[in-house]
């Protein structure tokens, strides 16, 4: 492995992974990110659907100006049966809702940036092992 590593096809291959781990990483982060900033509001399950093997609830939560939102939210954390009450994070823009989820969806961003940082741990490595120079015996 060694060996391939330290061809170029193998540096290039090497040098892309990470790149490409760290930008997925960066990208993850701040997403969670935006996503902690958008405005909260406690939420009524009025139903669970649930489709094979996922799962999402149809909430009803109020807004700033009064009025009631309904919305499929998918359900990526911990079960909610109906008439639960549940924290939603929403995004206004112009007044309307442009984006919602569970406050408690936070399972996805943690599993997401472990296997990247722990891709970029292991792309570094290789790159490491890519690019240090071969020892030449005299």
């Amino acid at each position: 492995m060694a060996k391939t590593l330290k061809s170029r096809s193998g540096r290039l291959l090497s040098g892309l992974v990470l790149a490409g781990a760290v930008i997925g990483l960066v990208t993850v982060l701040q997403t969670a990110r935006e996503q902690h900033s958008w405005a909260s509001a406690e939420a009524t399950v009025l139903e669970r659907i649930k489709s094979g093997k996922s799962a999402s609830v149809k909430v009803e939560y109020p807004l700033p100006d009064g009025s009631r939102q309904t919305a499929t939210l998918s359900e990526n954390g911990s079960a909610h049966e109906a008439g639960t009450r549940v924290t939603v994070r929403y995004d206004l823009r112009d007044g309307r809702v442009a984006d919602a989820a569970l406050a408690d969806n936070d399972q996805v961003f943690w599993v997401l940036g472990v296997m990247l940082g722990v891709l970029v741990l292991s792309s570094v490595g290789a790159n490491l092992i890519a690019w240090t120079p071969v020892r030449r015996d005299s």
